[in-house]
């Protein structure tokens, strides 16, 4: 067998081990049921309600609410509305306690239901209009009153993007994502290599092939459980907020809020980060011996630096730390799709910053290799900080 065939069948192992596809798809289905089934209710396909019976002491002049109510007044006395809606006649009993501005109403339900919000927001929105007459206001000057300040920044720098809400929710997104694919990895790897380290199948396996394409499957297969936990997390994220947009609000569908033009470089640049991220992390998993009581489990948060720190920086794109960063062939693939998503970046600027990541991808991947090799095959007592630079550097392991 190959050495690239060895290396496949390590990774496709790696993942399967981890990935049970009928329960995946199980989940998926059921979620996909519940929006549709939600999307159905909502829609009023299932079903047609019949519309809430609301009756009031008080005459409510111009007041017109919605065709989900009834609205009627009814000049009975307030114990005997509040006993028809105990008796089931009504749904609500509106009881005014004062005529002048602000009004104090009551409403009396016999539990609590999402209509009840509906009716607030109606009623509130009568109030505001009767307020309005009264001062002789009118709903032009209302709403002139209610305006906000417009409010402007006007950037010199011609690479700064005008959309900057899409920018900052695009730049937080992908930061996002990128911290699920480390986490993934972090916890996946560290209970691989230390479950089989403790189970010391070290020596079988390298009786078939070497350190390095033992680790390349390992990063591979984890890597793809990483990308399968980011497009899962992408998906449902989108898919909640088209469930938001149109079943709860009652928009039309629109995901203009994200700058998708970034993605095929983000994707890019996952996976040169996410296989160096993983390579470091399998590197100091090896060298753990006993992880219930290891110091080293701290190291393998490392990987996690970056996204923190683009987080804390994304405010100050143009800065220089963050150029510097961007370039840096450590930080790169988390710093420059951040850059990218928040301000106009030459073709040329992205190209350096990519092949610094894969300079340094390629750097973390020997380093890694040669200290992998060296911890699994270590037991009984884990190696100084010392002896794992020393492994790191070593010109041949």
């Amino acid at each position: 067998m190959s050495r690239l065939n060895q290396t496949l069948t390590v990774a496709k192992w790696e993942f399967m081990q981890f990935f049970k596809w009928k329960q995946e798809l199980i989940g998926k289905s059921i979620m996909l049921l519940l929006a549709l089934g939600m999307y159905l209710w909502h829609n009023q396909v299932l079903y047609q309600p019949e519309p809430q019976q609301i009756v009031s002491n008080t005459q409510l002049d111009g007041l017109q609410l919605s065709q989900e109510f009834v609205f009627r007044t009814e000049p009975k006395s307030n114990e005997a509305l509040i006993e028809e809606v105990k008796a089931g006649a009504i749904d609500g009993a509106l009881i005014f306690k004062s005529t002048e501005l602000p009004q104090q109403v009551t409403l009396y339900t016999e539990g609590k239901m999402s209509w009840q919000n509906d009716l607030s927001g109606q009623l509130n929105e009568y109030a505001r209009s009767q307020a309005a007459l009264s001062l002789n206001l009118s709903q032009t000057q209302l709403a002139l009153l209610e305006q906000p300040l417009r409010f402007e920044t006007n950037f010199l720098d011609d690479s700064v993007k005008d959309q900057m809400q899409q920018s900052a929710l695009t730049a937080n997104a992908l930061l996002f994502l990128m911290a699920i694919g480390i986490f993934m990895t972090f916890g996946q790897v560290f209970v691989a290599i230390t479950g089989e380290k403790q189970q010391r199948v070290t020596e079988q396996l390298y009786s078939c092939m070497d350190a390095q394409t033992w680790i390349e499957g390992k990063i591979i297969g984890q890597m793809l459980h990483a990308i399968k936990a980011m497009t899962t997390t992408a998906f449902t994220a989108l898919l909640g907020m088209a469930f938001v947009q149109v079943i709860l609000k009652g928009q039309t569908l629109d995901f203009s809020i994200f700058d998708f033009s970034v993605l095929p470089w983000f994707v890019l640049f996952v996976l040169v980060g996410i296989y160096m991220c993983t390579a470091f992390i399998a590197a100091i998993a090896a060298a753990i011996d006993d992880p219930n009581h290891s110091g080293k489990t701290a190291f393998m948060m490392i990987p996690l630096i970056p996204t923190i720190v683009g987080f804390m920086m994304m405010d100050s794109p143009s800065s220089l730390s963050v150029t510097v960063l961007s370039y840096f062939p450590l930080t790169a693939f988390v710093f420059m799709p951040m850059k990218m998503a928040l301000i106009e970046v030459p073709f040329w600027q992205v190209i350096i910053a990519f092949i610094s990541s894969i300079i340094g991808c390629i750097v973390i991947r020997n380093m890694a290799a040669r200290m992998f090799k060296m911890g699994m095959t270590m037991y009984g007592k884990e190696p100084d900080l010392k002896t794992m630079l020393k492994w790191a550097v070593a010109i041949r392991s």
